[in-house]
């Protein structure tokens, strides 16, 4: 008798909600315009700046040609851990954090591979990803970079040899 005078009061409390409430009131029906784009947030890797100094996202147009440019930065990075080229010559255009990296790793490899195969990736406006095969002399290799564009030059944000 207790137990089915609770559950009548939990009815009609549900009642009440669901009579004073609109918590739903069907699905939203919005108008796609034209076609979205995704664009880039840049990279921080943590660090916090002043929105007057942050990063600022560049578009395809004004950047330099990527194919050229990301060919270019594979080679002299791999120079770079094979000890052949100072780490100096990429420092513009590497975030801190990945050059700290690439420095103490400069003169890791023995020998200077070559390079098989280059494969980029544009998954939004302003960034460029890209895997290089690297042929050593016993064995293939990986190489992930990720390229952004910001204030108007391509910047590498990630860069890993697998």
């Amino acid at each position: 008798m207790v137990l089915g005078g609770i559950l009548r009061q939990m009815r009609d409390m549900q009642e009440e909600i669901s009579i004073g409430f609109e918590f739903f009131d069907g699905p939203f029906q919005t108008a796609i315009t034209g076609p979205s784009k995704l664009y880039l947030v840049p990279t921080t890797h943590g660090e916090n700046f002043d929105p007057d100094f942050s990063p600022i996202p560049t578009s395809l147009d004004e950047l330099p040609n990527g194919d050229r440019w990301t060919q270019a930065y594979i080679i002299s990075a791999i120079e770079i851990l094979a000890g052949r080229r100072p780490a100096i010559q990429v420092s513009r255009s590497t975030h801190r954090f990945i050059y700290n990296g690439l420095v103490r790793r400069a003169g890791s490899l023995r020998e200077l591979p070559k390079i098989k195969r280059i494969h980029r990736n544009k998954p939004i406006e302003g960034v460029i990803e890209v895997t290089a095969t690297l042929a050593f002399q016993n064995r293939v290799r990986a190489l992930v970079a990720r390229f952004e564009g910001v204030d108007r030059k391509w910047l590498c944000t990630e860069f890993e040899l697998i």
